[in-house]
């Protein structure tokens, strides 16, 4: 996913798309309920921005 976001870009349609899949797939692997998103959403966001360009997430995390 472009790093848009990072260098005072806003994110473009297809970025946003992949982040709102990313987060659906997360809430399903996790188990995540409907009233637990907020908290879930957070982390995802604090996770997924933190990460290094190019530095593909490890499937364990």
């Amino acid at each position: 996913m472009d790093r848009a976001g990072s260098n005072g870009e806003r994110p473009s349609a297809f970025d946003l798309d992949t982040l709102r899949e990313m987060f659906r797939k997360s809430v399903r692997e996790h188990g995540v309920t409907t009233a637990d998103w907020a908290d879930h959403a957070k982390l995802f966001i604090k996770q997924t921005t933190s990460r290094k360009p190019g530095k593909k997430r490890s499937r364990t995390s």
